[in-house]
């Protein structure tokens, strides 16, 4: 196994190791990690970065380590926290084709699929498109509850209903008895932080050109939960903005 870090913790990484794994918030926790892994970490290791930051945070990081003769792999992990408990995460992993061959066993133990998708950055990119649909889909499950409550129908039997149709999506199975019960901790992701990470999808998005008008919606409505005081909260919290647009009981 590779020696690990959730940062800031770097002091703590075991150097000699050939292979690492981070997972750094702010930027500044990557490069700080990334110091002292080319101060004093081995030619050839392997550096797994599974953080959810800007592309160009990353490449900065690559270039460094690269003049050391260490691999930097982007490999951020598509899934909530509750199933990184489980096991149940996508790895979304770009960069030497290679070295990601010598890490196939980590990828294995952490996660149930992992998916090559090519050249160093594919793997972020392809996490600003999942958290994208995150985003609209954790929003319109609040939207359907709202609905259904409004038409007089019980939050439980819509739910159970709905997981059964067409209509349902992860999202909707993984938050939905959130809202329903109207309890949004523990949290799976804090909405203060989620709201950062919706931040780098709108600057990836305009960096291309590319509308993206239903996030866009929905990146105003979790901005409202966080000033309701909800950013200690679950993104699940988002239906309390709903809920007091709506003028129903939200629950507990």
């Amino acid at each position: 196994m590779p020696a690990g870090c959730h940062c800031p913790r770097p002091a703590m990484l075991p150097l000699q190791h050939p292979l690492f794994w981070c997972l750094c918030r702010p930027p500044r926790a990557l490069h700080s990690v990334t110091g002292d892994i080319i101060e004093k970490g081995p030619a050839g290791s392997i550096l797994i970065e599974c953080s959810t930051l800007a592309i160009r945070d990353k490449e900065i990081a690559r270039a460094a380590l690269a003049e050391r003769d260490i691999e930097l792999l982007d490999c951020p992990v598509s899934g909530t926290g509750s199933q990184a408990a489980t096991g149940d995460l996508v790895m979304l992993a770009s960069g030497n084709r290679d070295a990601l061959d010598k890490c196939g066993h980590i990828f294995d133990a952490i996660s149930r699929e992992t998916r090559y998708l090519g050249a160093f950055g594919n793997g972020m990119k392809m996490k600003f498109v999942a958290n994208l649909l995150v985003s609209i889909l954790n929003t319109a499950t609040a939207e359907a509850l709202v609905l259904a409550q409004k038409a007089g129908l019980d939050p439980q039997l819509t739910y159970d209903v709905i997981s059964a149709s067409a209509g349902s999506s992860r999202m909707f199975e993984i938050r939905g008895p959130m809202m329903v019960e109207g309890r949004y901790t523990p949290p799976t992701m804090k909405n203060d932080v989620w709201r950062k990470d919706l931040d780098l999808i709108s600057e990836f998005a305009a960096g291309l050109d590319c509308p993206a008008p239903l996030f866009s919606v929905t990146d105003m409505l979790y901005a409202q939960a966080e000033a309701l005081g909800l950013g200690k909260e679950d993104t699940a919290s988002v239906k309390c903005v709903l809920d007091r647009i709506a003028d129903v009981d939200g629950g507990d």
